[in-house]
């Protein structure tokens, strides 16, 4: 089945190369140092001859890093791809760095144009501001009810910013965590059905018991 990778773009200079430790799922984890946490699940999961479409989002920032990380991203995928051989498809979608409805609507929207019938799903969501998840949640929800997708990975890659002696913040304690069982408790708690305030609740610890 084909895959489609949405990624968020950082828009900061300093990019740092870490190995994540995965907290739920080995599944995705990988043994080497990497920028961009999706790329911990993709090098598990990609297969040779795979069909693979990543939609960086990347949003116009005043020093053009965003767009200068597009590339940085394309060249550690293609290393880690190389010994695999998958075939891989890059799109980018640049949008202003301004948080408005109209600039969120066209996101959603262009998102939505890149989704294709019957694939599989995966999403970091470590970097962009912070309604690039909510937006991504937006569109993987119309994905599954419209387009007959699978949600397969939602990643968020979390690290400790710990101060040296020169007073400098360096990344530490690098954490790989896999929140699609969030995404689809959100899907579940949206068709609860109850009369009451009170039997959700009792439906909802229900669920998280489960």
């Amino acid at each position: 089945m084909r895959k489609i990778v949405f990624s968020n773009l950082p828009m900061k200079k300093e990019l740092n190369k870490l190995k994540y430790r995965v907290d739920g799922n080995s599944t995705i984890e990988y043994d080497d140092e990497i920028i961009f946490p999706v790329n911990s699940v993709l090098a598990r999961t990609m297969q040779k001859g795979e069909k693979i479409k990543v939609v960086l989002l990347s949003k116009n920032d005043i020093e053009g890093n965003s767009s200068i990380n597009a590339g940085i991203f394309q060249k550690e995928l293609n290393d880690i791809n190389r010994n695999i051989g998958a075939e891989i498809e890059y799109v980018t979608i640049a949008t202003p760095f301004e948080e408005t409805r109209d600039i969120h609507e066209k996101l959603l929207r262009d998102m939505i144009g890149k989704l294709e019938e019957k694939t599989e799903i995966i999403g970091d969501i470590t970097y962009g501001p912070k309604p690039l998840p909510i937006i991504m949640f937006s569109v993987m929800s119309f994905a599954e009810k419209f387009f007959n997708c699978k949600i397969n990975n939602i990643v968020y890659g979390k690290v400790d910013f710990v101060k040296d002696k020169n007073n400098i913040l360096n990344p530490t304690n690098p954490v790989l965590y896999d929140l699609t069982p969030l995404y689809y408790l959100n899907s579940i708690t949206n068709s609860i059905a109850c009369k009451t305030s009170e039997e959700a609740i009792k439906a909802l610890d229900t669920l998280l018991t489960l």
